[in-house]
């Protein structure tokens, strides 16, 4: 059962004079530092203070895993649980920290990532003997993390070590951390966590899909506030480091596709679907392409008539499930062979499959488009789209071999034309030594020769 709004303020209140009074009987936990944060409207400095971990929580609200709390909403709802994470709980946050170490909902980038923060902690508080901490984080006025999630759970990995320096054990009971106050707004609270985690620099940004989430939230609390879209976006990049207006609409335009991707597969909502898993080999997965569907769709959604813009979309729908589901096929002759549905096949796709009617048609009038399933799309389906796709990719690249002659006459000719000029220039003696000291004749001849025998060619019927 959730706790009412009352009971929550009071837990949040409670907790505040907690920290205030920690404060007020310990002077020397201000450091004298300093950090840049959002509210009443501007940027202020705000002090830092070294607080007891015991006295913050974790945020469960956190952008960083919004895309994975899917998975974990629906494993408490068959539990029959609170599908809401409580921090004060030791359960709960068991769940938040194995988010944010990439352990569950898996995630192999964020693991690594969570890796790497760890090493870089404990080799630093080993060298200085403190808690490892080089940046300060922040905290609403309850105490809750608005940045510092990691480094707080990489703390507690480490409190729990028996490493010691000196013979004394390591410190990681307490964590620099910036206070917001309480008059903060919604969208400020959201600005501070953005400006950490989406900038370019960022310690470690989130992934695309957290970011987009992230960013359509800040979107609509503009929205609410009364800008309009194109402020609001322009507000947005300024919060934004190294980030634009142009930027914060590609997030925008990869959900709104990504909202109708969904759909079709009948998992609306489900962003954990097409969340990149981190992929140790570095292949890009349908996060990536449905990024470049985005910028595609936006071009040629003026241009292409309704039907020719659906039966791309349908296509391009298939091609990224099956880039999710990654399916292993018995060809023809009894082999077992891996389909590629990666983000470098949907650009050659796009370049070729895509590239005329003719090429079009061949992958629109394949029955795989009406009979695809979308929930349990079929391995026989995934190989006949496999063959319309390649067999337009065929008859593409043999409409270019038949073209290319003509682009490289062109280029024979200009180069030849140059060679020509050149020799007229007041540079002749120069270059007509270099082609006689470097049997450059020898060319010649065989340019003399290749012509001769091209001419033959096309004057045979």
């Amino acid at each position: 059962m959730r706790n009412s709004r009352t009971l929550l303020k009071k837990l949040a209140d409670e907790r505040a004079k907690a920290i205030r009074k920690y404060i007020t009987d310990n002077p020397k936990c201000a450091t004298g530092n300093t950090i840049i944060a959002y509210q009443h409207n501007t940027t202020e400095k705000i002090k830092v203070y070294s607080l007891p971990r015991h006295l913050l929580r974790l945020n469960p609200g956190n952008g960083r895993f919004k895309a994975e709390l899917e998975v974990i909403h629906e494993d408490r709802k068959n539990a029959g649980k609170p599908l809401e994470l409580d921090p004060s709980l030791p359960e709960d946050v068991k769940i938040l920290r194995d988010m944010l170490k990439g352990k569950y909902p898996k995630n192999a980038e964020r693991e690594n990532a969570y890796k790497k923060l760890y090493d870089d902690i404990l080799q630093i508080s080993m060298l200085i003997n403190n808690n490892g901490q080089e940046v300060p984080g922040m905290i609403t006025y309850d105490g809750t993390y608005v940045n510092g999630n990691r480094r707080d759970t990489v703390m507690e990995d480490l409190s729990e070590t028996t490493k010691k320096r000196k013979g004394q054990p390591l410190k990681y009971n307490e964590i620099s951390v910036g206070i917001l106050s309480k008059d903060v707004t919604p969208y400020e609270l959201w600005k501070n966590e953005a400006r950490e985690q989406i900038s370019q620099e960022s310690r470690e940004e989130y992934d695309y899909v957290n970011s987009a989430l992230e960013i359509k939230r800040g979107h609509q609390l503009l929205i609410d506030q009364g800008f309009s879209d194109k402020r609001a976006k322009e507000e947005i990049a300024k919060t934004l480091y190294g980030r634009d207006a142009e930027d914060v609409e590609n997030y925008l335009k990869f959900l709104e596709v990504t909202d109708i991707f969904l759909k079709r597969v009948k998992r609306p909502g489900q962003y954990r679907f097409v969340q990149e898993s981190g992929n140790e080999s570095g292949e890009k997965g349908i996060a990536t392409i449905l990024q470049e569907v985005a910028k595609i769709r936006e071009k040629n959604k003026s241009s292409w008539d309704e039907d020719l813009l659906r039966n791309w979309f349908k296509s391009v729908s298939i091609f990224c499930l099956y880039s999710k589901f990654k399916p292993t096929v018995t060809d023809s002759n009894g082999k077992q062979k891996k389909l590629s549905f990666g983000h470098r096949e949907f650009r050659v796709f796009q370049k070729k499959a895509m590239a005329t009617d003719d090429t079009r048609k061949r992958v629109f009038s394949s029955p795989v488009l009406d009979k695809i399933d979308w929930v349990n799309p079929s391995k026989e389906h995934a190989l006949d789209f496999h063959k319309a796709i390649a067999n337009a990719q065929n008859v593409y690249d043999v409409q270019e071999d038949i073209s290319d002659p003509l682009m490289l006459l062109e280029k024979a000719t200009e180069s030849l034309s140059k060679v020509s000029k050149d020799l007229n220039s007041s540079h002749r003696a120069s270059m007509v030594k270099m082609i006689k000291e470097h049997k450059g004749e020898h060319f010649i001849t065989d340019i003399k020769q290749l012509i001769a025998d091209i001419s033959k060619k096309l004057s045979t019927k």
